[in-house]
């Protein structure tokens, strides 16, 4: 998916669909897993995995910063140091996102009431760019 290859999904998931989209010249490359219908005809996204690429995205802080702008998040958003595979990121519970090199990015989200913080680490960690 946009030149990523998604090697490690936790068990459970649901239907994937791809999307694109574009917002503040930054691009999104996403898929999302979800579960349904319910009982009462609603679909749950389980997962979802997303390529960010976009020129100012220079690092790690400058990505952080418009994700809290994109997601509307509070400035003081509860985020975790840790390793993405090679890869610098920061961790919230349901997601993680990381910088992979200038202009290129990756996030990871997953319904963290039917999955553990190690599944959505283990499928950052599974999700990054295809070697050439």
């Amino acid at each position: 998916m946009d030149g990523f290859v998604i090697e490690n999904l936790p068990d459970g998931i649901g239907t994937s669909s791809d999307f694109e989209y574009e917002w503040n010249d930054v691009s999104f490359h996403s898929r999302v897993w979800e579960t349904g219908p319910d009982s009462e005809g609603a679909f749950k996204v389980d997962l979802t995995v997303k390529t960010i690429r976009g020129e100012q995205l220079t690092d790690l802080e400058t990505l952080k910063d418009f994700l809290v702008e994109y997601e509307e998040k509070d400035p003081g958003w509860q985020l975790t140091p840790v390793k993405v595979g090679g890869y610098d990121g920061l961790f919230a519970g349901d997601e993680v996102f990381y910088f992979i090199e200038p202009g290129v990015a990756a996030e990871v989200t997953i319904d963290h009431e039917r999955f553990t913080d190690e599944d959505v680490l283990d499928t950052a960690a599974g999700f990054h760019p295809e070697q050439s």
